[in-house]
């Protein structure tokens, strides 16, 4: 009998899912840090300041295009406004104040520790998300983005500032409203393109939001979800999180499954030594004895790489047997 270890160490069972789908803005951090409420005051001022519409009505318009399209921008486009989505962007998060931000710690370790891609699914633009990651020292936690310049092609960004004035019937129950150029959460078609971007499936993907909407968009679709932000759950959520902190209470096979790889990686150190004595006692005579049998090793173990970290890998670990006498 050689040193074969390939039916030695178990094999990890895949991970029941591939990906774990996070929204961004109060969700990762608490509504109460107050970027939400400052980001609404900011969309206002650029409608009002940018697009010149009457100040008095700018509240209610936002809000009916909000709960119209998802995102007052989106909104604005569908109605006929035309701008430059990186100004937009610029004014509407350029001025919130990111320091009420602080670096969660707790969040990261949790993060940090579940052995799943984690990926970013945001309506808001690349340098708002990176800015709130830094912000909470996350930044290393995820494997990639997915955000308003991801979704939306770039030389759609018109560079018009010119206006339309709006429909008196634009808030009629009654009529049909417009379709928006901007593709964006909740959107059905926004969720399916975010996980064909991410090469995933609904089935093994988990979706974490703050907004009822989008979890039910993506309960549509066939995700598994999360409501974050209230422990009561509604319909379309699988789960619901009063914080973020909470995940491990709720889905707490995400870091089994990972101490199950962990453990299939490395196997149990009784089989290793027994492994070694059978390898003695079949022939084996290289190594350096012990006083009560066995043989003294050298394990080297390597860092995992890609999927290594989800199924275990056999070649990771090498055992070798050291030469010399008996002690």
């Amino acid at each position: 009998m050689g040193l074969e270890f390939e039916d030695q160490y178990p094999q990890a069972k895949k991970s029941e899912y591939d990906c774990l789908l996070f929204d961004l803005d109060d969700t990762l951090y608490p509504l109460a840090s107050g970027l939400a409420l400052n980001c609404n005051k900011n969309i206002r001022d650029y409608m009002t300041e940018k697009l010149g519409m009457d100040e008095c009505k700018v509240a209610e318009i936002a809000s009916f295009l909000y709960k119209s399209y998802g995102t007052t921008m989106a909104g604005l486009r569908a109605i006929g406004y035309s701008f430059n989505y990186d100004d937009f962007h610029s004014y509407v998060h350029g001025r919130l104040p990111y320091d009420n931000l602080k670096l969660d710690l707790v969040l990261r370790q949790l993060l940090l520790n579940i052995p799943v891609r984690k990926v970013i699914f945001t309506n808001a633009d690349k340098v708002h998300a990176t800015k709130v990651l830094s912000r909470l020292g996350l930044e290393d936690c995820f494997d990639g983005i997915i955000c308003f310049e991801t979704l939306n092609r770039h030389d759609e960004n018109s560079s018009s500032h010119e206006t339309a004035s709006i429909k008196p019937n634009i808030f009629s129950i009654s009529d049909e409203l417009p379709e928006t150029p901007i593709l964006c959460k909740p959107s059905e078609a926004a969720i399916a393109r975010a996980l064909e971007i991410a090469k995933v499936t609904a089935k093994r993907t988990i979706f974490f939001d703050d907004s009822i909407r989008n979890i039910q968009a993506g309960k549509r679709i066939g995700l598994k979800t999360v409501l974050v932000g209230t422990s009561h759950r509604v319909n379309g959520a699988d789960y619901a999180l009063e914080s973020i902190h909470n995940i491990k209470e709720a889905l707490p096979e995400l870091w089994q499954e990972g101490e199950e790889a962990r453990n299939a990686l490395l196997g149990d150190r009784n089989d290793v030594d027994l492994a070694v004595k059978e390898d003695v006692n079949h022939g084996g005579s290289s190594g350096v004895r012990t006083s009560n049998g066995s043989v003294k090793v050298a394990v080297h173990i390597r860092p995992l790489i890609g999927d290594e970290k989800l199924q275990g890998c056999k070649d990771c670990v090498t055992v070798v047997k050291l030469h010399g006498r008996e002690i």
